[in-house]
């Protein structure tokens, strides 16, 4: 009951964050569809095609949310390259294996990198991990230095495991955070 709360209080005139349903699946699809194939080199916890997405959304154990840019302008697009429809410009999912621990991931449209969208994801996550009480866990590579630092920006990260590829398997743990 508080997640549609939390998700209420990341509402901008620029974006807004929705959880992963039946309907909005077309739209993620399309995010992960437009990603340069580099894009999936840190990010590759399930499969990005609308069937794989749909099984998602009804899995209990997965909790997935999209932000979404709304349309700039929804009756006449003056600029070709300006959308008409809504779009989802960052995604991040919170997978329970068991009770009261998660591992959670994240992944920023190639278009709208370092303006603040990883690390609104994180708060939005830490915030909703805080109130379910539950632990939350993730890899991070050494060399993605930009989500390592947007992670650190909001969460006390705690290397538990580093592996020879470079990832590291990470706690993150709140630096502050009430449930409201």
């Amino acid at each position: 009951m508080q997640i549609p709360l939390i998700l209420d209080k990341y509402k901008t005139k620029q974006y807004l964050i929705a959880a992963l349903d039946e309907t909005n699946i077309p739209l993620l699809a399309s995010m992960f569809a437009r990603q340069p194939k580099e894009a999936f080199a840190y990010f590759r916890p399930h499969g990005f095609d609308a069937a794989s997405l749909k099984i998602l959304a009804k899995d209990k154990s997965f909790l997935a949310f999209m932000v979404i840019e709304p349309p700039r302008n929804s009756i006449i697009a003056d600029d070709k390259n300006e959308s008409t429809e809504p779009e989802v410009i960052g995604y991040f999912f919170m997978r329970s294996y068991f009770w009261g621990k998660c591992f959670r991931g994240y992944m920023t449209d190639c278009r709208h990198r370092r303006m603040g969208i990883n690390k609104m994801m994180n708060q939005c996550a830490t915030e909703i991990a805080s109130c379910l009480q539950m632990e939350t866990y993730g890899t991070i590579s050494r060399n993605n230095i930009a989500s390592l630092k947007s992670a650190e920006a909001v969460n006390e990260v705690r290397v538990i495991k580093e592996f020879p590829n470079g990832d590291m398997y990470v706690q993150y743990l709140p630096k502050s955070s009430e449930c409201s």
